[in-house]
């Protein structure tokens, strides 16, 4: 196999996320294959949800929180350990038991940078590593199984072992297109969620080639709110470049997002690319949040008067009291597709003509909104509030002790997905570990 060639903040993400699917999953004899990744997921995971904590005493209440992310009380101490290592905890013990923790957790972004290095130092299997590369291929896009095996280099046996892993946790699935057969490999992380879209996603890579799309499409990932060409949205097919093409038939058959602003310059579209790290049920926050930020793309590229340079600013405006960016004249119709989402309101500046405002509606939703926003604008991922469980943080911040928190009912675990290959795989390891324990 290929070595790992991910950045290590990309790196951190797909450990997380493979961790969250899995903590439910009776990874069996895959733990063993997994382990690294695991203890990596876990250990973000608990970061995100003591951010902010600063002296834990009460562990009792920690082990409980723990334990409804997948971590069990025997593997907290190894867990922290790691939290410990990369210098975002002290443990304190009084005769080798953990009586406090204080926490230093920073940004989500370093936590996730932070862990991928570690990551990268453990000593990953081949297995695990092949695991984060395909899991970040398909946060892109699908791609056939061909592909995958050029790309990652692995053997029929190990990329068994690793859709294996990928399917017990519900991150990685496969698809057989029924005219030729052919296999692709896609997340349902991805919101690529029913059998027709797929379809579609086959054609764009049959007609276009694998590479071409995911670069493409890789283009608007890195770059979500990537502003579009007169050609491309007027339908001037035969001048488009070959990226541009494959971007303007992935919006025709549903595949990529293009909220549009009209201003002072027109109408204009910015595509994005689903998100992966946001439940489906909250659809309409990213809605939100994608109609915000293409608010800010328009002022920062097609801004007649005067263009934004600092886009992130302009959000962490909105996110603060009072919730207000202006005045200035292009923000009555740059901001107007946010009213009626609900979003916020604009008015007029009393004391300069011809001048608005416009004053975000401080909701739970809405500053989630921006706060997805941001993590797009930074590097196309939905980071904020990443798999955080709010009512599990809420037990650090408010009296009361774990035993109150048991009304969240525990989870049964499902068993992982094994298949006949892989059974065989690991009943050939075993039967070797025997034959050397018994001097064979």
């Amino acid at each position: 196999m290929k070595k790992i060639n991910i950045e290590t903040l990309k790196i951190g993400i797909r450990a997380q996320d493979i961790q969250t699917g899995l903590q439910d999953v009776q990874v069996g004899p895959l733990d063993v294959e997994t382990k690294n990744i695991r203890l990596v997921g876990m250990a973000e995971r608990l970061a995100i949800h003591i951010r902010g904590a600063d002296v834990i005493s009460d562990c009792k209440k920690l082990e409980y929180i723990a334990s409804q992310l997948g971590i069990e009380p025997l593997a907290l101490p190894q867990v922290l350990n790691v939290l410990e290592e990369l210098d975002l905890v002290t443990v304190h013990k009084k005769e080798k038991k953990i009586v406090q923790v204080d926490e230093r957790v920073p940004y989500f972004s370093d936590i996730y940078s932070l862990a991928g290095d570690y990551f990268k130092n453990s000593k990953p299997s081949e297995i695990e590593e092949a695991t984060i590369e395909i899991c970040d291929l398909l946060s892109t896009t699908p791609i056939t199984e061909q592909t995958v095996k050029q790309k990652i280099g692995l053997r029929d046996k190990e990329l068994k072992m690793v859709l294996d892993i990928g399917k017990s946790g519900k991150i990685i699935n496969e698809y057989t297109s029924k005219k030729t057969k052919e296999t692709i490999f896609y997340s349902p992380l991805y919101w690529i969620e029913n059998s027709d879209t797929i379809e579609n996603m086959y054609k764009l890579l049959k007609e276009f080639g694998a590479d071409e799309v995911y670069n493409a499409l890789k283009k608007i990932k890195d770059y979500q709110g990537l502003p579009l060409t007169d050609d491309l949205l007027k339908g001037n097919y035969e001048t488009l470049q070959k990226d541009m093409k494959i971007i303007n038939e992935a919006i025709r058959r549903g595949i990529i997002l293009a909220p549009a602003v009209d201003s002072f310059k027109g109408r204009r579209n910015f595509a994005f690319i689903p998100s992966v790290g946001i439940a489906i049920e909250e659809k309409f926050i990213l809605e939100k949040a994608m109609a915000l930020l293409a608010c800010v793309r328009y002022g920062e590229h097609f801004g007649l008067i005067t263009k934004i340079k600092y886009p992130e600013a302009i959000l962490d405006k909105l996110l603060s009291p009072p919730h207000r960016i202006g005045s200035h004249t292009e923000i009555r119709r740059q901001y107007a597709i946010l009213i009626g989402r609900g979003i916020g309101k604009i008015y007029p500046d009393r004391t300069n003509h011809g001048k608005y405002y416009f004053e975000l509606f401080p909701t739970e939703e809405n500053l989630k909104a921006i706060k997805l926003a941001k993590s797009m604008l930074k590097i196309g991922e939905v980071l904020e509030d990443k798999g955080l469980f709010r009512n599990l943080q809420r037990m650090l911040f408010y009296p009361g002790t774990y035993e109150e928190s048991l009304r969240t009912l525990p989870k049964l675990k499902a068993p992982a997905f094994i298949s006949s290959e892989t059974q065989e795989s690991i009943q050939d390891v075993l039967n070797n570990t025997m034959d050397i324990l018994r001097g064979a």
